[in-house]
């Protein structure tokens, strides 16, 4: 009898053994894992690919493989992927270094009110890389960054203060006024209509 019961577990488990390829394959094209939806064009997933890639997370960490997704993303308009592929391009991490285009990247980041952004293009205008060094208009990111809570572009935007003229500083400082209420009226929900 123990014998039986023994051979029975035996088929048994072969006999689940012996299903597992047939399901594990389909699983593998399934269009939510992040490969299949990245190369479908999915830019949210282009940019979560990217960010794995550049961490090595669940995969080998691979910097190129990581900036071809966030350029990709980047293409298509996503803010954070627009930000990963200009600090790429600065820091020439699976690319080759091209401050120009890392400059014209961060911007557009920028631009959209990614704060990480402002404050790296506060420091792109303040040392002049990619650009003509501009201290007023890293003052104008750097308070703008600021204004978001990031601390290292507040001490920037204040170790500023003493090298610009004061009709800088006011120009500025309304300059950022009015581009970030631009921004947060951009991103402000439409009002419901009753």
């Amino acid at each position: 009898m123990l014998l039986l019961a023994v051979g029975v577990l035996v088929g048994i488990t072969a006999w689940f053994a012996l299903e597992q390829p047939a399901i594990a394959p389909s699983a593998q094209t399934d269009s939510s894992l992040p490969h299949a939806r990245a190369a479908a064009g999915d830019a949210d997933a282009q940019l979560k690919l990217g960010l794995r890639y550049a961490e090595g997370d669940g995969v080998i960490q691979n910097q190129k493989e990581a900036a071809k997704w966030f350029e990709l993303a980047a293409r298509q308009g996503k803010t954070d992927a627009q930000y990963h592929y200009g600090l790429a391009l600065l820091k020439g991490r699976g690319v080759v270094q091209d401050y120009r285009a890392a400059f014209s990247w961060i911007e557009k980041a920028a631009q959209r009110g990614h704060a990480k952004a402002q404050f790296d293009l506060g420091e792109l205008y303040r040392y002049g890389t990619g650009t003509a060094v501009d201290k007023p208009r890293a003052y104008l990111w750097f308070n703008l960054a600021a204004s978001q809570g990031v601390e290292a572009a507040a001490k920037a935007r204040d170790s500023l203060v003493w090298q610009l003229k004061p009709e800088q500083l006011a120009a500025m400082q309304e300059e950022a006024r009015r581009m970030s209420l631009a921004t947060a009226a951009a991103t402000q929900p439409p009002p419901a209509t009753p």
